[in-house]
């Protein structure tokens, strides 16, 4: 399926780190800023349209509402570091016009750079000026080893982050372009645009998404009959939630449950 807005991690905007073990995750986006870091091992990592296997003192960045994932092919040890945009104002407003051309900074010196950083920025605790400047200095940093190309449009995390939270919320109603519209108060011909330019689908084909993903979530539990999981999820029919399926798996739901 296609990329889809992790709301969880939306709704914990913090500044986060965590190291993982053979970590694994599905395509998916969120407004912070995500550094991954292989720290042994080989991942695959995947940030747009842009695919490689990391190895070990390699690493791969994703700005906001980028779509990326990561597998492990045999054995990874990993870290994550996700920073909230409220916290990197500076670098955002030097990017906002701007998209990441190649995500990946594969030079391991640079990359032992950053991660002192990092470990610094873990030890800061409560010493908020001193977190400031080692976002400033891993950002920085960033900014100089990877390669950035002129965007379409100026990204406004805020409006999509509302976006994309109201869908995520409300989805499962009968809601279109037109009810986001009024509920942000913005022209829907904008909205429209500016949707499509920013998470490279459009509005339409992006609320299937969400609506299949929960109806797959509840077909995966085993006590509900299809009908009750394509109008639980927001299709008005099953007939509609059949025809989105098959475009989307290319079989029908009892095929795919079998497979």
């Amino acid at each position: 399926m296609k990329a889809v807005f992790r709301m969880e991690r939306e709704k914990q905007n913090f500044l986060f780190y965590k190291e993982y073990e053979n970590d694994s995750s599905i395509l998916g986006f969120h407004s912070q800023i995500e550094l991954y870091f292989v720290d042994d091992g080989e991942m695959e990592a995947t940030v747009n349209s842009h695919h490689k296997t990391l190895k070990k003192g390699e690493m791969c960045v994703s700005l906001s509402f980028d779509a990326h994932s990561y597998s492990t092919p045999a054995y990874s040890r990993s870290s994550v570091l996700i920073i909230p945009t409220y916290m990197c104002s500076e670098f955002i407003e030097s990017i906002k016009d701007k998209r990441i051309a190649t995500p990946f900074i594969c030079n391991p010196k640079t990359v032992s750079e950053i991660k002192e950083y990092v470990t610094k920025l873990n030890l800061c605790h409560d010493n908020d000026v001193k977190k400031h400047g080692y976002i400033c200095l891993i950002l920085g940093i960033v900014a100089e080893n990877i390669y950035f190309e002129k965007s379409d449009i100026s990204v406004d995390t805020s409006l999509s982050s509302k976006m994309l939270m109201y869908i995520s919320s409300n989805y499962a109603k009968n809601i279109s372009l037109k009810t986001v519209a009024a509920e942000l108060g913005y022209n829907q011909s904008y909205l429209s645009r500016y949707f499509k330019s920013c998470f490279k689908v459009g509005f339409n084909q992006y609320l299937t998404t969400i609506r299949l993903k929960n109806a797959l979530m509840l077909m995966n539990e085993k006590k509900h009959k299809l009908t009750y999981c394509a109008l639980e999820s927001g299709f008005n029919s099953l007939r509609t939630f059949h025809r989105a399926f098959n475009n989307e798996f290319k079989c029908t739901p009892k095929e795919y449950l079998k497979k």
